[in-house]
């Protein structure tokens, strides 16, 4: 069993610490008048990280400009953060052709899809020289220049390199090569970690990368101090990952990999949410105005809120609906099924097919079990969280029905502000998962028969159980918020770093 993350206590000794992530916490941009103005990152893992640069003041967190004015900002910053609200920020530019290269076809529809174990394999990936050009002339350039840019501001920091041990946390796929890069600059002296947000496959997975990638990548994860996942299933996943692949000497128990020399933990860190933010924005005006569209839908509220992601198995979520109508018509105008969808790369041809696919889904259950007075999807394709916090304090049955996630923060957030003991339905390969599923009905995310028995379980579940569960539900995310993720962390860098000497 890998170790979890500590959850208590923990703070660093003045050393300097840079986040370093592709999303960055805010992006500039220029009014009419000329006005230089910025706005908030969305998403839970910039709200995470948020909670980390809390923690010191001179905290610098590094991330890829994104807009014109990021670009004008991150020339500003080279030399010095930029200060904006209570951050520091380092932006930094990619060459262009670069970062597209990295992004759009290696991270996203290649290891995004490895991770998320999305392929199917008798026909895709098929891999050859475009892949390498993606790998040589994006990933790397783009990872070696987020490199370049922490030494900068390590060198410009006030405590200056040297007195005081540095900590780097590097976030996510897109930038696993970067401990390679440190180290080559830096040398062992900074404490480093990667906390990788998505799922970790087991080792047969990683292998549909070709070997390149598959052993630079590890490679390199193995020079960081920490690798931290959300789940305990994928700190193992990766454990044996390198075991298998790169022949590391691993230690499943504990959690660690040797590997040229050092010692690697695998660590388990469940994100979570801030619950006074949930409650805050259930309580505002413009959550208010958006409950009405919601709770006026006929009968109880089914609810799916959800990126037009192929990992988020929205087309059998639908699917598994229409068959629960089909074995129970007595239901029908008895529940409506809202669900709130994000867009989701749209430029990448197999999302804007599953965009189709989902239309054609919910038309199909439509058609076939409409009434003159009832629609059964209520389909929104639009960003509207105020819409999406209403519906969270409405809904009777949420489902999260995930191929895999890393973990899905909906199931956390919804659990708090909902004020109708709604029941959850999970994916148990959501990450989430570990932690939420004995208070959920729990399924197989490709068995539509399951998911149907499930759903309509969940409408039917006697009031006193539905109440035990969702306090359960919400009793387990108030105990694990996003402050003892942070803090977690903090104590096993200081455990890491005293073990080291």
């Amino acid at each position: 069993m890998v170790v979890q993350g500590a959850d208590g206590g923990g703070a660093n000794d003045g050393s300097p610490i840079v986040i370093v992530s592709n999303r960055g916490p805010v992006t500039f941009s220029r009014t009419e008048s000329g006005t230089r103005t910025h706005s908030r990152g969305a998403g839970g893992l910039v709200t995470a990280l948020n909670a980390v640069s809390r923690r010191q003041k001179e905290a610098v967190w590094i991330a890829s400009a994104t807009s014109d004015e990021d670009a004008s900002v991150a020339e500003e910053s080279r030399d010095e953060p930029y200060e904006v609200e209570d951050l520091r920020v380092s932006l930094v530019e990619h060459d262009e052709d670069a970062y597209d290269l990295m992004y759009n076809n290696l991270a996203n529809p290649l290891l995004w899809f490895v991770q998320h174990g999305l392929y199917g394999l008798p026909y895709a990936p098929a891999l050859g020289d475009d892949t390498r050009r993606a790998w040589e002339k994006g990933y790397l350039p783009v990872n070696e220049n987020f490199a370049a840019a922490v030494e900068r501001v390590l060198e410009g920091s006030p405590r200056g390199r040297g007195e005081a041990e540095p900590i780097i946390l590097v976030h996510d796929y897109q930038l696993y090569m970067i401990p390679h890069f440190l180290r080559e600059r830096l040398g062992e002296e900074p404490f480093i970690s990667l906390f990788v947000h998505i799922p970790w496959p087991d080792p047969e997975g990683w292998r549909v990368l070709p070997r390149y990638i598959r052993e630079g990548i590890l490679r390199s994860l193995l020079q960081a101090d920490v690798v931290a996942f959300h789940t305990q299933r994928y700190a193992r996943n990766f454990v044996r990952t390198a075991n298998e692949v790169l022949g590391a000497e691993a230690d499943e128990e504990r959690g660690v990999v040797r590997y040229d020399g050092r010692e690697v933990w695998a660590r388990a860190y469940p994100i979570s949410i801030d619950p006074g933010e949930f409650e805050g924005l259930a309580a505002s005006d413009a959550v208010r105005e958006q409950e009405s569209s919601v709770r006026n839908l006929p009968g109880k509220l089914l609810l799916r809120i959800d990126r037009t992601d192929l990992s988020k198995n929205v087309l059998r979520g639908f699917q598994a609906y229409g068959r629960m109508l089909e074995r129970h018509p007595a239901m029908k105008g008895e529940v409506t099924f809202f669900a709130g969808l994000q867009p989701s790369r749209g430029d990448i041809p197999e999302y804007a097919a599953y965009a189709e696919a989902i239309q054609k889904a919910v038309d199909e259950v439509n058609e076939v079990h409409c009434t003159p007075s009832w629609q059964p999807i209520v389909l929104s394709m639009e960003d509207n969280f105020p819409r999406s916090v209403a519906a969270y304090k409405a809904y009777d049955v949420l489902l999260v029905n995930a191929v895999r996630d890393g973990m899905n923060l909906v199931a956390k957030e919804a659990a708090v502000v909902n004020e109708e003991n709604g029941v959850l339905v999970l994916s148990e390969n959501a990450g989430a998962h570990e932690e939420l599923g004995e208070f959920a009905i729990t399924i197989n995310p490709f068995d539509l028969d399951e998911g149907a028995d499930a759903i309509y379980a969940a409408l039917t579940m006697p009031e006193e159980e539905k109440k035990r569960r969702a306090e359960a539900l919400n009793r387990q995310v108030r105990e694990n918020t996003i402050e003892e993720w942070v803090e977690a962390q903090l104590r096993d860098i200081d455990a890491y770093r005293e073990r080291r000497g």
